[in-house]
């Protein structure tokens, strides 16, 4: 089971599908952190039940410990795709800088991050 909390904009189908291949022994738990390391962005449990979910703040170390005390195979796989969640107005400011160095797509997501940044102004 693939758990990916909604706040995750930048996620590429890509990396989620070379998460979901990585080879690692049932039970299992692949735990993807957030940009600062701290919270958890992402939990791949085989089997689904082999782990119970605690995302919010220190998740991702509430994670490995519970891998560990339950004698799960685990391990932090950075995603950079999965980094970034939205939480406060710094993570907004990254996503528009991230989406400022690329071309096409998130039209609305772009147009909305200007909006909202002129209206801080």
């Amino acid at each position: 089971m693939l758990l990916v909390p909604s706040d995750c904009p930048a996620l590429d189908p890509v990396q989620v599908d070379e998460l979901i291949a990585r080879p690692i022994a049932a039970p299992s738990a692949l735990i993807v952190p957030d940009r600062h390391g701290t919270g958890t962005n992402a939990l791949l449990l085989t089997p689904p039940d082999a782990l119970a979910p605690s995302f919010g703040p220190g998740s991702c170390e509430r994670h490995v410990n519970g891998a560990g005390s339950n004698g799960l195979n685990h391990e932090v796989v950075n995603v950079p795709t999965l980094a970034l969640d939205i939480d406060t107005a710094d993570d907004l400011e990254q996503l528009r800088s991230m989406l400022a160095g690329t071309h096409g797509g998130a039209a609305h997501t772009r147009g909305m991050l200007r909006r909202l940044a002129r209206g801080s102004d």
